[in-house]
């Protein structure tokens, strides 16, 4: 292991000394990270900030990347190399690849299939990318659908303000804009492709978000964004540690670190501890890091010692929001006693029933996701105060599975009367329950006929159909109970 993170720090320090490709967007460079870059000798770019850098619209949708380009609609799927324009088909050098969850495309998608004018000055390093149809300044500012959108990192949230305000940074200018009281506002975590409705609250400074307002300016909608990991490290080395999937998490100076629901640093957390970790989904910057760790019985004080005999809870399954967890702490009595459920929800207070009977509870916000992580009960008295963890670990989960790839896809037509069809999902904090998944074709329940799993469904027909639609529904939960279904229309046509 050590070997390994010898190696890894030493191809980062390598990639360090070689200058970034700059990028330049109409005359205007864009900060980007990650840059641009070489891969067997074929540019790829940073694909979503550069199109909206463009002005123009980007959407994702399962295995779909969709750009509107003023009256035109392109898209481009996962693994293929071929972009279509309005029905078109435009070659590119490779299919899209996504690296560290940041995807690239190659610079022609932006030449053949977007119209821009492209060129990559070698001696100085850089990529200049020139379109027509632009809408944006130099400040995050897109003219879009009779209003417009600004969009960039999140520096600040005030929801004590009245109104509310948000605090947009975007290629180094900043920008205060006040938030309306019926603005809807959407949180998507884009590692599980999946949208929730959410408040202001639930906005954090790093996130990345788009604001969409109307000619007199007044916010209509929010769409904040951020990407998430989480896991247990297995291998820590200077400035950064390993996930058990094998992930390099390497912090930068800004990113915020909680152990146990304290503020700690990086040199706190050891092997073991369980990470959730945020980045955002622009830059790949890390900006929070809730660590847990379980503890054992522990007594501080020189006094009387506080002791706790048992922690109990019933919360013997992953929760979702609404679902209460219940608290029972035995221990020394006459104390004051608290509860922490890992990083995420310190010092719930807990109320003395009977000598030395402590109980609480905590009920499920929306929003919530966190995964194996400790219960620790606490009891304090003058100077003495005693910890413990509870037998088992605490998980609970906000975000219903995400959809991330499916085939035949939508609209597509096949020569063949027996198509497979398979589809992939993917879960935030709590994993996806494979008894849950269902699958039907044409209204028709054919789940006993596939092959399931916590990450896929496959169905391979065992008769032929019909020439005519094929109307697919699938169906995934996740341990916590949140669902999501997906339906989508291919057609069979072999004559």
């Amino acid at each position: 292991m050590k070997r390994t993170l010898l190696a890894i720090l030493l191809a980062t320090t390598l990639g360090a000394a070689q200058r970034p490709i700059a990028i330049v967007i109409n005359g205007d460079t864009l900060a980007l990270e990650p840059p641009p870059q070489f891969i067997h000798g074929v540019l790829f770019v940073p694909v979503r900030r550069t199109i909206e850098a463009l002005g123009f619209t980007f959407a994702r949708e399962g295995s779909q990347i969709i750009v509107q380009v003023g009256s035109k609609q392109v898209s481009l799927t996962m693994g293929s190399n071929l972009a279509e324009v309005d029905g078109s088909r435009v070659a590119l050098e490779s299919p899209p690849l996504e690296i560290k969850d940041v995807l690239y495309v190659p610079v022609r998608f932006f030449t053949g299939a977007l119209g821009a004018q492209a060129s990559f000055d070698r001696r100085a390093n850089a990529l200049s990318i020139v379109a027509q149809l632009v809408g944006r300044s130099s400040n995050g500012l897109v003219n879009v659908r009779g209003g417009y959108e600004r969009f960039g990192t999140v520096a600040a949230v005030d929801v004590l303000s009245d109104p509310p305000a948000l605090t947009l940074s975007s290629n180094g200018s900043i920008k205060v804009i006040r938030i309306a009281p019926n603005a809807a506002i959407d949180v998507t975590d884009v590692t599980v492709n999946v949208t929730s409705p959410g408040e202001l609250g639930d906005v954090r400074p790093g996130d990345f978000a788009r604001v969409e307002m109307r000619k007199d300016g007044r916010v209509e909608r929010i769409v904040d964004e951020y990407g998430s990991r989480s896991g247990h490290i297995v291998a820590i080395a200077a400035g950064e540690f390993v996930l058990g999937d094998g992930q390099v998490i390497a912090p930068g100076r800004t990113a915020e670190i909680a152990l146990n629901g304290k503020a700690a640093s990086l040199q706190d957390l050891r092997p073991g501890d369980g990470v959730t970790i945020r980045y955002n989904v622009e830059t790949s910057e890390i900006r929070e890091i809730l660590a847990s760790r379980a503890v054992t019985g522990v007594t501080t004080g020189a006094a009387a010692p506080i002791t706790i005999a048992s922690v109990q809870t019933d919360a013997t399954h992953p929760l979702h929001p609404g679902e209460t967890i219940h608290v029972i702490v035995r221990g020394t009595p006459a104390a004051s006693g608290t509860f922490d459920i890992g990083s995420d929800v310190p010092n719930q207070a807990m109320h003395e029933q009977s000598a030395g009977l402590y109980t609480g509870a905590y009920t499920i916000p929306r929003g919530a996701n966190f995964s194996d992580v400790p219960l620790i009960a606490r009891l304090q008295s003058g100077s003495g105060a005693a910890d413990a963890a509870a037998p088992q670990t605490i998980s609970a989960s906000s975000v219903a599975p995400g959809i991330s790839d499916f085939a035949p896809h939508a609209g597509a037509i096949l020569n063949t009367n027996r198509p497979a069809v398979y589809v992939t999902f993917v879960s935030d904090a709590v994993p996806v329950r494979p008894s849950s998944v269902l699958l039907w074709i044409n209204g028709r329940d054919v789940t006993s006929e596939c092959v399931r799993s916590a990450g896929f469904i496959q169905y391979l027909p065992a008769y032929s159909y019909p020439d005519g639609p094929i109307r697919v529904t699938v169906r995934v939960s996740d341990e916590a109970g949140n669902t999501t279904t997906r339906s989508w229309d291919f057609t069979i046509r072999t004559h």
